[in-house]
């Protein structure tokens, strides 16, 4: 190829080669005049434009990188696309070197010159251009603008990759995710601008297709006004929430998230790797269908939903179009696969970063919607016995056509084999999956739990949309890395709002560790407990309140109850069902002197705050949070029940130790004031006892430093929201783990 011209890739993509004595590449001849004097060239005077969503690098390898920007004339509507009357020429300058204290300012580049390229800003592609300049130099930074009439764009920056053969003594990458516009406040971006990252990974809902949901109707940052879709239809009826439904609608929503400054500024300092989720195109969704009603059900051919493939298509377009991605996109193919996201990136022979696809090629969830009725039994809270049948009746169906896994897969033949081929043949010491949703079992076992509705006292699967609901491809994949002996395998995870770590396992009712798994809490998304608390709100559910949240007026009720079934187990009533029973013998020990009344009345005005159980039934010992609630009361004296419970449980061990219930220390009266604990040992049960942590309340995001000894992540937790502002101090907690080099395992450093 003339190195003086560019090429032009699938879509609207073009390339061209840098050159350390600067022959430039034109878009439209292959004479353009070229500086070899190092120094940015001047714009000639004339019309003014405007970056309104910034710029963008994206895909840094060893020797190329992919550089995004979207331009207009200024005083053009920067949100609204525009017809051919606005296309320009523009010129991408990059420099070698670090632009440093220039990065994300509208500035002047200087030094060494190595690219110097025209291109258009067409109405075909929304007046974004994207260019893949290869022929850089590994491991090195470059700087870089882009150039219209009299103004220039803001000043970013990027990192090369290592080559594939250089020994890296570190790497240090964000992963982040589920930044939803219209909740809570970007302010994480802040302090992600402010890290020194060799990269980041985003691993999805980039956008929400969605306006005026019911979980986006809560407090967001006076900075972020109302979005605006073009044609967004409403989901029901004439009013309520809307959703993108045409191309126009996916880019008004990028334009309009990548008008936030912040956003901007991260973008101008970083590379990105970015795959998407689901909100890039529907809730929930698998392939071309959407899951927001039930779809139909037919009992000889089973459910679906419905398929929407022109939207699709538009959601694969606007994704294209936004994002810096090397990927090929194809306008005229048929269907809805017009774009291949999964691909892989080497650093060195430190670390090989594979990332896959989970929604375009993946089958319809295990239990259709319309079988069950609602999402509530097909994809959350699903009792795993029902899910077991079903895949294995899907994976019988599958097997007779010639793919036992066809119909219960996420990633598809092809991307899983694709998958299985990389992994095996990296020679990198660490391989880091970027993985959209969590391989982490997430269970709640309630066959056994005291005070649960009998209607709940089964073993469930909280998401069935993760991987949880595809455990037979997980088990597959998981299974492949352990009988390959692959070694260093981590898994960087988005999608549930929420933080986690722990290993992941090819069969979870053995010990078989795989890789281990590292969840980021969504930017501003709402968290994953939340979903659930609202569910327990309502009152047919409270009686399963403990399991998500407690109080201190929940904790002394509870209190209440264990004080009774106490008392009726020593007036020796059998049938803990029997409230009349429990009652009298209550009634009985209260007229006997052996308990005060006011042990079994509420104490007024005791705090209902809510309290977060959630985090023990999914990574901890379930119910240990209202245990230390109701020796909290007990302590300060703030309840008769509380206080009566624990006098009772102290004179119980103190009988049995031969010494005073005063001598009786706290740590072991505590463990026997969990509600759902064993009564003869004081020990709650653990649901998943491989998450080795958990939080489901949670906004921010994670940072990865990796060296040949170690995998060190870092979960950083951002403040709340105060009255529309961001808070005073964004950053609210730091969680450091570790995972270390042969080890699959990771622990709290």
């Amino acid at each position: 190829m003339d190195r003086r011209q560019f090429i032009r890739l699938a879509g609207f993509m073009t390339a061209s080669v840098a050159s350390p004595l600067l022959i430039t590449a034109c878009g439209g001849s292959s004479d353009a005049s070229s500086s070899t004097s190092g120094a940015s060239t001047t714009p000639a005077p004339g019309k003014l434009f405007q970056f309104p969503q910034g710029i963008a690098s994206g895909d840094p390898r060893a020797d190329s990188v992919i550089l995004w920007t979207r331009v207009l004339p200024v005083g053009i509507d920067p949100i609204s696309s525009q017809s051919a009357a606005m296309d320009s020429s523009i010129v991408l300058q990059v420099f070698e070197g670090d632009p440093a204290a220039l990065t994300g300012t509208a500035g002047v580049l200087q030094g060494k010159l190595v690219a110097n390229v025209t291109l258009n800003a067409s109405s075909e592609w929304d007046h974004s251009v994207r260019h893949k300049l290869s022929g850089l130099q590994s491991n090195t930074t470059y700087g870089y603008q882009f150039i219209a009439g009299g103004s220039r764009s803001m000043i970013g920056r990027f990192k090369t990759a290592p080559a594939a053969t250089a020994d890296v003594s570190q790497l240090k990458f964000a992963f982040l995710s589920c930044q939803d516009w219209s909740i809570n406040h970007w302010g994480a971006f802040d302090l992600l601008a402010k890290d020194e990252l060799d990269f980041i990974v985003h691993l999805g809902d980039y956008i929400y297709e969605t306006v005026g949901e019911a979980f986006q109707t809560g407090q967001v940052e006076s900075a972020h006004s109302a979005l605006k879709l073009p044609d967004g239809p409403f989901k029901n009826g004439q009013s309520g929430a809307r959703y993108a439904n045409t191309l126009a609608d996916y880019r008004a929503l990028y334009k309009q998230y990548r008008s936030d400054p912040r956003l901007q500024q991260v973008h101008a300092r970083f590379a990105m790797i970015a795959i998407w989720d689901d909100h890039e195109f529907s809730d929930d969704c698998w392939g071309d269908a959407t899951t927001y009603d039930n779809g139909t059900y037919d009992a000889k051919t089973g459910g679906d939903n419905k398929h929407e493939t022109t939207r699709r298509r538009s959601a694969n377009q606007a994704w294209y179009e936004f994002m810096p991605a090397d990927v090929v996109f194809d306008a005229k193919a048929t269907g809805f696969q017009t774009v291949r996201l999964y691909r892989d990136f080497q650093f060195g022979k430190l670390l090989h970063l594979v990332m896959t696809d989970e929604r375009l090629y993946r089958a319809d969830h295990i239990i259709p919607e319309a079988a069950a009725g609602s999402s509530v039994g097909s994809r959350y809270l699903v009792p795993s016995n029902i899910l077991a049948g079903a895949e294995a009746q899907k994976m019988a169906a599958g097997k007779a056509a010639g793919d036992e896994l066809a119909l219960v897969s996420i990633l598809g033949k092809p991307q899983r084999d694709w998958w299985k081929t990389t992994l095996k043949s990296s020679p990198a010491n660490w391989k880091v999956w970027g993985n959209e949703v969590s391989l982490l079992k997430m269970r709640l076992d309630a066959r056994k739990l005291a005070g649960v509705p009998v209607a709940m006292q089964q073993d469930f699967v909280l998401n069935a949309d993760q991987w949880d609901g595809f455990n037979a491809e997980r088990s597959d994949l998981l299974n492949f890395i352990r009988s390959n002996s692959i070694k260093n395998v981590v898994a960087v995870t988005g999608d549930i709002h929420s933080f986690y770590a722990g290993v992941a396992h090819a069969d979870y009712s053995q010990n078989t560790p795989a890789l281990v798994d590292l969840v980021t809490a969504g930017i501003s998304s709402d968290s994953f407990y939340h979903y659930f608390a609202s569910s327990v709100r309502d009152p047919a559910l409270a009686s399963s309140q403990p399991l998500v949240f407690s109080s201190d007026a929940g904790a002394e009720q509870i209190a209440i109850q264990m004080l009774s079934i106490a008392i009726a187990q020593k007036a020796g009533v059998s049938n803990l069902n029997d409230s009349a029973a429990i009652k009298a013998a209550v009634g009985g020990a209260v007229a006997a002197g052996l308990v005060p009344a006011a042990a079994f009345l509420p104490t007024a005005n005791l705090s209902k705050a809510e309290v977060n159980t959630f985090n023990d039934l999914l990574g901890g010992e379930l119910g240990k949070t209202i245990a230390g609630l109701i020796a909290n009361l007990a302590a300060k004296g703030l309840s008769v029940a509380a206080q009566t419970l624990y006098a009772l449980v102290a004179k119980s061990i103190a009988e049995k130790m031969s010494i005073s219930p005063t001598q009786v220390p706290a740590a072991q009266i505590v463990p026997f004031l969990n509600p759902f604990a064993d009564q003869a040992t004081g020990k709650g049960p653990i649901n998943n006892p491989w998450i080795r942590y958990a939080d489901t309340d949670a906004q921010g995001y994670a940072v990865v430093t990796v060296t040949p000894d170690a995998l060190n992540c870092t979960f950083r937790k951002v403040n709340l929201l105060q009255n529309g502002q961001l808070p005073a101090t964004v950053l609210s907690k730091e969680t450091r783990l570790q995972v270390q080099s042969g080890v699959v395992d990771v622990k709290l450093v």
